[in-house]
Order: C-alpha cells, then structure tokens, then sequence
C-alpha cells in the first residue's frame, strides 16, 4: 500500500482503515496505516486510543501504551483510554499502575459494564474481597445475563465464606451459559460447600452427559459423596478421575482421605505420598500423613510431617497445633510451647491449644499461667457453644440461620 492513497484520511479515518485490515487478516498492512496514523497532526483523544487499542491487539505493546497515555494528555476524562491503559497495564502484570487506571475509567463512566467488570476481577484478583464484590454487583445490574461476571462473583463471595451467596451467583452463571462445564462444575462444588450433595451429584451427572472425560465432574462427585459418608462411591469416583488425570494431586490426595475413612490405611498413605510427590507444597496431604502416624504411635513421623506441612504452609494453625500434640506426648513439652502459641495466634478461636498449653504449664508447676491458660480456653470453648445455641433458638423461631441454604428458584 503506497503512502499516497492514504492522503485522503485523517488520524481517526486512518485508525479506521487499519482496523478494517486487521479484520480482513491484512497485518502488515494494517501496520503500515497505523505508522501513518502515529505521524498524522492534530491527534485526538480518541483517534489516538483507537491506535493504541489496534497495536494491542498486534501485540506493540509498549507502543499502544504510549498512545493510551498521549489520549489521556490530550483528554484526561476519556474513559475509554483510562479503561483501555489499566487493562493493558493489569495484563501486563503492572498491578500497581493499572489499578488505579481502572478505578479512574469507573469513576468516569460508571455504569459502563465492562468498566465495573474489569474492575471488580482486578479487585478479586488483589484479594480486596469487599471491592471486589461492590464491582461486580454493579457490573450484575448491568449486564445480569453475563456468565463471566457471575462467575467472579460467587469466586468472590466463596473466598468471602459466604457460601450461600457463592451457590446463588454460580447458578445465574450455569443458567446464563447451560453448556460451560466449567461454570457447572464450580456451581457442584459450592452446593457440596453448602451441603446439597445430591444436588451437586446431579449437575455433575449433566457435565458427564456431554463431556464423560471431564475429571472435575468426577471429582466433585467423589467430594459430594465423601460429605454424605458413603466413602465407597467416592473411591469409585476419583479413580474414575484419575484415569482421566493421572497425575492430579488433588484427586490422589482425596482418594486417600476416601481410603482412610474405609480403614485402608496402607493404601491411603500411598495415595497421600503420591500426592506429595506430585506436588511437595500441598500442606493438607503432609498434615494427613501426620495424623496417621500420630495415631500409630510414631511421633517421630507425625512431628515430621506436621513440620513438612508447616513449611509448605506457614499459617496451617491445626498443623502446629497438631505439632504441639505431637511433642508433649513425645517429652518434648518446652518445644511443644511456641508451636502450640503460634497455633493459638493464627486461629484464636480454637480452644484446643490454650488447653494443651494448660496442661504443661501446669506440670511445670506455673500454676498461674496454667490456670490462665485454662481459662482462656473455657472462655472461647463457652463463647461457642453459644453462638451454637443462638444459632439454634434462632431457627426455632424462624429466625434467618436455619434457612435452607442457597441456589434454589427464586
């Protein structure tokens, strides 16, 4: 393409062109209009987006920056260049420059949808959980039938622990796209989180009906089944997903803890060490491993392996809890201290290591703190039983904790 057919356009008609040649497959092409359109003067906001948005899309990624930041100089309230400089910084992993990119394109404009979307991913992807939800609520008023951002949603109210919300938002997202097994597949998860296993039995078996080798429906039936007790069909089942995903740690380590419950304990601690092999950062399996070889009696290998789980995991309080256990009965209570303290720092609310604690304290005639010790975990074992019982009389009159727990027809 000569340079002198292109005299006719300006800096936009000349963005315009090259986008008609990207879509018709022309890239060269294409490149050269936009290196025409870089040069051509007065620029515009919006013309100057437009190539920055093109040169994204063919991969110029630092150039396309520049002119997203030469349409901001030019106009500074343009959204869509706010919106458009965020993402490619946020894609490009500069967290830092590109969030506030995206905050300022929502406060612009903000009841564009894929502004508040964006958004919204961003702040879950930060783990600012509360944004995040904000977001993408505001986003659902705007675009209620999209999948995706339903999707984002229950991830958001899951890691939240607002599992009942979780189950509600994976259903709008199944029913807005029926045929996205993976969508479905985390729709059956939360309802075996919030204990509809036959429910989330169910909508694996719909996964399975068009698409028999996908392992997580067969996971999640495995899970499903180990939360109703019957261990056998969940054996059956992650078996059936390992032989679709041999070296998934997830499936061998639940395929342990299925084994374990049927009292196959041998063959569990296979599973378990196969899990570990496959991936040595899964604090669960090492923790697991643990347990077994506490309740054998060998104290040497549960201490080791509670401290395998540690250092895969630095803040699994039952670990060091556990581990606290491990050394008092094995005559090592001063080492048994700090551990069972760190446990009681990472999770207050459990009363079991004040208690342990208590118990060496008191046969190291440190009565006072003993009995503190003592104390403090009478306090928190009271303070639960009740919010136990608050919970409970307020079922019985009707209250909201009793209700039944999400994803049913509104």
């Amino acid at each position: 393409m000569s340079a002198w057919s292109l005299r006719a356009y300006d800096q936009a008609g000349l963005a315009n062109k090259a986008e008609q040649l990207l879509r018709s497959g022309d890239k060269a092409a294409a490149l050269e209009v936009l290196n025409q359109a870089e040069k051509e003067q007065p620029a515009s906001s919006a013309a100057e987006d437009h190539i920055g948005f093109l040169l994204e899309v063919v991969g110029q990624k630092e150039e396309a920056l520049e002119h997203f930041r030469k349409s901001i100089r030019l106009d500074s309230q343009f959204a869509l260049a706010h919106y458009h400089l965020g993402a490619a910084l946020w894609l490009g992993n500069d967290t830092v420059h590109g969030l506030p990119e995206l905050e300022e394109a929502v406060e612009l404009a903000p009841t564009v949808f894929d502004y508040r979307y964006r958004l919204g991913a961003a702040y879950l992807q930060v783990g600012d959980l509360d944004k995040a939800i904000l977001e993408l609520k505001a986003a659902v008023e705007r675009g209620p039938t999209a999948p995706g951002v339903w999707s984002s949603l229950g991830r958001a109210y899951q890691l939240k622990h607002d599992l009942t919300a979780s189950v509600d938002a994976y259903q709008h997202a199944v029913a807005n796209e029926p045929a996205n097994d993976n969508l479905r597949n985390d729709y059956a998860y939360m309802l075996v989180e919030t204990r509809q296993a036959d429910r989330a039995i169910e909508e694996s078996k719909k996964v399975l009906e068009h698409n028999p080798s996908s392992a997580a429906a067969f996971m999640n039936i495995g899970y499903a089944n180990l939360k109703k007790g019957e261990f056998a069909a969940a054996e059956k089942a992650y078996r059936q997903s390992l032989g679709l995903d041999p070296n998934s740690p997830a499936a061998h380590y639940d395929l342990g803890l299925a084994l374990k419950m049927q009292d196959q304990i041998e063959q569990a601690r296979k599973e378990f060490a196969e899990a570990i092999r496959l991936d040595p950062s899964l604090a669960q399996a090492h923790y697991t491993l643990g347990i077994i070889d506490w309740q054998l009696g060998d104290f040497k290998g549960a201490a080791d392996a509670m401290r395998a789980a540690i250092a895969a995991d630095a803040a699994y309080a039952d670990a060091h809890y556990m581990l606290g256990i491990v050394l008092k009965q094995d005559g090592h209570p001063e080492d048994a201290i700090p551990e069972l303290k760190e446990a009681i720092r990472l999770d207050p609310g459990n009363p079991g290591p004040w208690n342990t604690l208590g118990q060496i304290l008191r046969v190291k005639g440190d009565k006072e703190g003993s009995a503190q010790a003592f104390a403090e975990g009478a306090r928190i074992k009271q303070e639960k039983e009740g919010e136990l019982a608050n919970t409970l009389e307020q079922g019985m009159r009707g209250g909201e904790a009793l209700k039944p727990l999400g994803g049913g027809p509104r």
